[in-house]
């Protein structure tokens, strides 16, 4: 049997990047800056073959504020001195028999001072290990949490890495993986969080894990690429 999972049901949860994407597409900053922005993510030709963009936005602090996940207030935001916040998700396009990443969320933002983004940083972390994650992943048997460390070439960072069994079909149970990245380069901190569905007879829960850790890699490089600019300054 051929594996796909829709996005709104292999995405189990993104409270992480509650201060990096939002909703909007007419957020604050001028274009200069926002085109910058857009290049501190994940780029289409840089995810899995066969996924689609489901469209990139940008998050002011107080559409950051409002998103999921019961994330920091506009007031926090703004004493970190965070600008703007950039995102985008994909999508597989088609099923597939192989393991395979189904869905990524890319997300960035960037603050006034190294500081400021490391407070924020700091806060989200926080946030993030005092969660009930095994609730949250409630239809995932099986559940097992991981905080794995990683050379990401950045400052800071956090992988929360869940696994679990899933019957996606009559009597065809899967490994799921969600993994939520969050990681801080300077006076940024982006986020990658991936949905995972391994191929029929798999059991290493760490079967994405390598492809993951080179797009975070990735992204860690374009945010501190962006931060050279003069736009963004």
């Amino acid at each position: 049997m051929k594996i796909f999972l829709p996005l709104l049901a292999a995405l189990l949860v993104v409270p992480i990047a509650a201060a990096c994407g939002g909703d909007d597409d007419g957020a604050g900053g001028d274009e200069a800056f926002r085109q910058v922005m857009a290049t501190m993510v994940l780029q289409i030709s840089e995810v899995p073959p066969g996924m689609q963009s489901l469209g990139g936005s940008y998050s002011t602090n107080a559409e950051a504020a409002s998103g999921l996940g019961g994330g920091p207030s506009e007031e926090q935001l703004n004493a970190w001195g965070r600008i703007l916040g950039h995102g985008n998700s994909f999508q597989a396009t088609a099923p597939s028999i192989e393991s395979a990443i189904t869905a990524i969320t890319t997300a960035a933002s960037v603050y006034q001072t190294a500081q400021g983004a490391s407070d924020s940083f700091t806060d989200r972390v926080a946030n993030a290990r005092a969660a009930d994650w095994a609730t949250s992943h409630s239809d995932l048997a099986e559940f097992l949490q991981e905080d794995l460390v990683r050379d990401l070439g950045a400052d800071d960072m956090l992988w929360l890495h869940f696994s679990g069994r899933k019957e996606i079909g009559p009597g065809d149970s899967r490994i799921i993986t969600d993994d939520q990245i969050v990681f801080r380069v300077d006076r940024a901190w982006g986020f990658i969080g991936a949905v995972s569905t391994a191929a029929a007879g798999v059991e290493d829960r760490a079967f994405m894990l390598q492809q993951l850790e080179v797009l975070a890699r990735t992204q860690a490089q374009h945010m501190r690429d962006g931060l050279k600019s003069e736009d963004l300054q």
